[in-house]
Order: structure tokens, then C-alpha cells, then sequence
């Protein structure tokens, strides 16, 4: 099977490609003065979707943890750095490779939904994964909401399951607040929409929720990420000891991408120089863009205008560099 490093040029319909050669048997679909669509057979099987992997139910461990959130926030800070929001993060939207896991390096590829298999699915894709500031303060949030994203992604990489399933958004806040408890009052009045209420609840101990977890065979933890002040292993002799362990840990940085108050989560840069993603922070292999200035803003063009400048900006598109 080629490699994604191999290219090959071949014409389909009245188009020449240039494809890397994991694409096989192109079929035309339609063209029109200014595109062409055709559809290829995708032979390269290596990736699947973190849906797929939490549905193994099989545990991470925490260093993979750490590899595939590294990888995530990675990429947001090259969207965030153009003034581009995501908004609307799910697992389908991060890919790894399971050969790359193994390796130590994940890839990550942010899909943009524009087609969805049902209402009901998109409906939860957002929802589950959606920034409480999205449904109290509707059109009055900023990139902080893709951060909270990241931090249900980690949640949901330990516990195997989505972290807050609401059936609507009302249940949705309610399974939020379950978790992180409810914010005192100054802050509700800062950040939610005026009359905004919900009875107090207290936060749920992130130790004990997505801290190490043990059984009775293994010295080494299952699942989890490094807790914060103490925690416990076990001896050769299966004696219980604790050990003092550094309070800047896994859930340190869940917590604060978990904060109902947007201004308490850290920026993309902020999440990666965190001591727990340390071990993989690189500038170097960080990359940045320049800000994105829409000169087409609130300007009025024909269908076939906005066709010939879209096209344009994809022809003229160069990616980044992400050696």
C-alpha cells in the first residue's frame, strides 16, 4: 500500500490530479465553470475516529492521554490564530493513528461538519461537548468555548464516555452543573444572560472522578490522569503507600478547561506550556498564522461571485508547515 507521501498525477473526466496515491478508482461527479467534483476510493485504513476508540472501552493510558489532547490543542491554536472560532468539536472531528499512538506522535485532523447523518446526531454532537456560555449567554461567547470542548474530549478519554449527556440544553446545563458544581453568584451575574438561575450544587471531587484508578494485579494505574496533591500505589508487597505528588497535574489542567467561567480557561498557548502537556510543548512545532481579515464582510455578491472567490481562495490556500 503507498505511503501518504506518494503522489501521482491521473486524468479523470476532462481534469488532471495530482493525488497522493492512497486515492484509487476516481469516478467524475459533476463540474461547473468553476469546479469539479469527482470521488475516489480511500485505500489507506490505518485511522480511526476517538468515537471508535472509546467504544473498545479500552483504558488509555495517561501519556496518551497527554499525546492525543497535545495533539488537539495544537492544531486549535493554529485556527484560533487566524480569528477563527471552531465551535462545534466532537470526537468525530479528531483523528489518530493507532501505529502513531504506539510511536509517540499523533496527528490530528479537525473535519469541518458540514453534512451530518441525522438531526438527532448533529443535535448531540453540539450539545454534549457545547460551552455552558453558549446556552446562558447565547451569541456572547469567544474562542474559550473550543478550550471547554478539549477538556469534555479529556474527560471523555478517561471515563469512556461522554461526560455531560443532557437530553436538551436545560438537562444539558443541569448535567454540567452536576459536575462542576454551580458558580457563586458575582460570576452568574458576569457571565450568564440576565435572570439566569439554577439551585446550588456542589463541584464532584475530580480526584476521585478521573484521578488514577487501580485493580488488585497491577502496581501501575489502569485509566485516569495524575491527580492532585496525594495519591496512592501499591508496594511489591501489595502494601498501600502514598506518595506526595506535584499539585500542577492532569487534573489541573481538566479543571481549568472544565471552569464554567470562560475567563478562568486557559488559551490554547496557556494549555500547552501546561506542565502536563511539558513533555511534548515545542514552539517550533506550534506554527501560527496571521489573522484572518475578511475583506468580503458584509459585502453583497452575486451566487457566481461568491463560487469565483471561494475558488480562489482555495487555489491560492498554502498549508502550514508541521515539521
Amino acid at each position: 500500500m503507498a505511503t501518504q507521501n506518494e503522489w501521482y498525477t491521473v486524468l479523470c473526466g476532462t481534469c488532471s490530479y495530482i493525488l497522493p496515491e492512497r486515492y484509487q478508482e476516481l469516478t467524475p461527479i459533476g463540474q461547473d465553470a468553476f469546479s469539479a467534483v469527482i470521488r475516489a476510493t480511500d485505500t489507506f485504513h490505518d485511522w480511526y475516529t476517538l468515537d471508535k476508540v472509546i467504544k473498545r472501552r479500552k483504558p488509555f493510558p495517561e501519556d496518551h492521554i497527554r499525546q492525543i489532547i497535545y495533539s488537539i490543542v495544537r492544531g486549535l491554536k493554529f485556527i484560533h490564530s487566524a480569528g477563527v472560532i471552531h465551535r462545534i468539536f466532537g470526537f468525530d472531528q479528531a483523528c489518530t493513528a493507532s501505529k502513531d499512538i504506539q510511536t509517540g506522535y499523533v496527528v490530528t485532523l479537525f473535519v469541518h461538519n458540514l453534512v451530518f447523518v441525522s438531526k438527532r446526531i448533529k443535535t448531540f454532537l453540539i450539545r454534549w461537548w457545547r460551552a455552558p456560555e453558549v446556552i446562558t449567554n447565547w451569541g456572547r461567547y469567544d474562542e474559550k468555548i473550543d478550550l471547554w470542548s478539549i477538556g469534555c474530549i479529556m474527560a471523555e478519554l478517561i471515563l469512556l464516555r461522554p461526560v455531560c449527556q443532557g437530553r436538551n440544553n436545560l438537562d444539558q446545563l443541569n448535567k454540567i452543573f452536576d459536575l462542576i458544581g454551580t458558580p457563586d453568584i458575582n460570576t452568574i451575574n458576569e457571565v450568564c444572560a440576565e435572570g439566569f438561575h439554577m439551585r446550588p450544587r456542589p463541584r464532584q471531587n475530580f480526584d476521585q472522578l478521573f484521578g488514577f484508578q487501580y485493580d488488585s494485579q497491577r502496581i501501575e494505574p489502569i485509566s485516569g490522569v495524575s491527580p492532585q496533591g496525594r495519591f496512592r500505589t501499591k508496594s511489591d508487597k501489595n502494601i498501600l503507600i502514598s506518595f506526595t505528588f506535584s499539585l500542577i497535574t492532569g487534573i489541573d489542567l481538566l479543571g481549568s478547561l472544565l471552569s464554567f467561567d470562560p475567563r478562568q480557561r486557559p488559551t490554547t498557548e496557556e494549555a500547552l506550556a501546561h506542565p502536563f502537556l511539558n513533555q511534548y510543548h515545542s514552539l517550533d512545532k506550534e506554527p501560527t498564522t496571521d489573522h484572518i481579515v475578511d475583506e468580503h464582510q458584509d459585502v453583497e455578491h452575486s451566487v457566481l461571485e461568491w463560487k469565483s472567490i471561494i475558488w480562489h481562495m482555495i487555489q491560492n490556500f498554502v498549508p502550514p508547515s508541521w515539521d
